[in-house]
């Protein structure tokens, strides 16, 4: 009997680990570019998505801005099932590996922002890889970085944040101000990430 239960336990703690990869949900939203740097604003808005959650969320912050908006996505997508990409992204994660990004920002362009706010699903416990590579290919030292992010249980980001600061070198990384929301809790969140916003002193 104690085998079963040490069983049962390991089969709900694998479910939990699985779920980790979220803050995104059972199914793969649109996989389109987004590239905006035309406004007139010194913030932009930086952020991963695979089911469309830091999509909403993005789009919401940028717009409570002003801000320029890019999306960060990974050259070879991620399937289009949730398991084969909880499994593609345990491994990128385990190899420390850096997918190639479709990002590629000059520092003329960066020079312009001096608040980036940064979005992303908790992967594992972690940042999604495609992050990490966007993080290293740019400088942003002497800029403000402000996390937001989406998560299915690691509601303090896990080891996402201490990643974020230790990518942003030179940068202000506001992890005391990052945005937590679970996943499940996104299609109602507009005015949390809105109000989130406005009581960070960047409403347009």
């Amino acid at each position: 009997m104690k085998g079963f239960f040490k069983l049962i336990a390991m089969t709900l703690a694998l479910a939990m680990l699985t779920l980790s990869i979220a803050g995104c949900g059972a199914s793969r939203a649109s996989q389109e570019a987004k590239q905006d740097l035309s406004q007139s604003t010194n913030v932009l808005v930086v952020y991963f998505s695979w089911s469309g959650h830091l999509e909403s969320m993005s789009g919401w912050v940028a717009d409570e801005t002003g801000g320029d908006l890019i999306r960060v996505l990974a050259k070879e997508e991620y399937p289009e099932s949730y398991n084969d990409t909880a499994d593609r992204a345990k491994k990128e994660q385990d190899n420390g590996l850096r997918p190639a990004i479709n990002v590629e920002l000059t520092a003329e362009q960066l020079a312009k922002y001096d608040t980036v706010f940064l979005g992303y699903p908790v992967w594992w416990y972690d940042l999604p890889m495609p992050m990490w590579t966007f993080l290293e290919s740019v400088d942003l030292s002497g800029k403000t970085v402000i996390p937001f992010f989406s998560h299915e249980g690691s509601s303090d980001g896990a080891n996402s944040l201490n990643t974020i600061q230790t990518l942003a070198k030179g940068a202000d990384v506001k992890t005391g101000d990052a945005l937590s929301i679970r996943g499940g809790k996104v299609d109602s969140s507009e005015n949390d990430v809105r109000e989130w916003v406005r009581s960070l002193g960047y409403s347009k």
